[in-house]
């Protein structure tokens, strides 16, 4: 497969630049895909997908960055993606290939076909300020919209179309001791993310097969709550007068302000209802490592 990647990149002046580049990408699909298999009456196996493809996509973008002062960086870029070969179902559905990896499982489907399409569509913010006079920081801001169709030729948003995403990364280093070769290092990391989209569980449907069955006809139809998580990290650096050594010791606190984040929707057979499944709660870790 030939997959051709070009690029031009203009110097603005002497701290600044632009580019835009273009490439065709191919990637293979999950291996669990490939190996799906159904029994036939016979007692053997079919492996219905073995055959599928890879799925391509056509890169744009078009990029700014500017070095507007000492160990700062400004980058501005502008996306787009079309997807096409996507793995769907060969009759009228709204199933696609380019919603799993969601959650830790793969559709369990059969037969697919190379026919979905897809787009991805954004522009990114990057403000960045690299390691120097004891502090750094990074920044960044992207709007995007993430859309696809299945067999049945509607668009929907897939299940990453968070549609706007957020960080925040900065640290600050002090030297203690008499020879002030030592280091008490803070973190602090922010994350905002839009709340993602999901396919809402057919409960009655899942009570009659007694395991969870989702809405096929609402396929993506349902957005979950925002995610938002602040992490602060705090450690000691100490560095060998002797040998080329370094022990560190830091205490991390993970999502500390103990935000209920929503990872996803599962149905409880046991009482037939449907409960959120939460990502990490308030988690304090303790980290030691030693570089040599």
């Amino acid at each position: 497969i030939l997959e051709p990647r070009v690029a031009i990149q203009y110097q603005v002046g002497s701290q600044s630049n632009m580019y835009i580049s273009y490439g065709l990408h191919g990637q293979q699909q999950p291996i669990p895909v490939y190996f799906y298999q159904e029994i036939r009456q016979d007692g053997t196996f079919n492996r219905l997908n073995k055959e599928l493809d890879f799925t391509k996509a056509h890169h744009f973008v078009l990029g700014y960055e500017n070095r507007f002062a000492r160990d700062w960086r400004l980058k501005i870029e502008a996306y787009h993606q079309r997807i096409f070969d996507v793995p769907v179902e060969p009759f009228a559905s709204g199933f696609s290939l380019l919603n799993a990896g969601n959650t830790f499982t793969f559709p369990e489907k059969g037969g697919l076909v190379n026919k979905g399409t897809g787009e991805n569509t954004g522009l990114e913010l990057t403000v960045e300020k690299f390691l120097s006079k004891g502090y750094y920081m990074m920044a960044t801001a992207s709007l995007f919209s993430s859309t696809y169709k299945g067999s049945d030729g509607v668009r929907r948003n897939t299940t990453f179309d968070f549609g706007n995403v957020v960080n925040v990364l900065a640290g600050r280093e002090w030297a203690v001791g008499k020879s002030k070769q030592n280091f008490f290092t803070s973190d602090i990391r922010l994350t905002s993310i839009g709340g993602r989209y999901v396919t809402p569980v057919d409960v009655h449907a899942s009570i009659a097969a007694g395991k969870e069955m989702p809405d096929e006809s609402r396929y993506n139809d349902m957005q979950l709550d925002r995610y938002f998580r602040m992490d602060v990290k705090a450690g000691l650096r100490i560095n060998s007068k002797k040998r080329n050594v370094s022990h560190s010791l830091y205490l991390d606190f993970q999502n500390i302000t103990n935000h209920q984040n929503i990872f996803l929707q599962r149905f409880n057979a046991l009482n037939g209802t449907i409960g959120n499944v939460y990502q990490i709660e308030f988690f304090p870790d303790f980290l030691y490592r030693v570089n040599f």
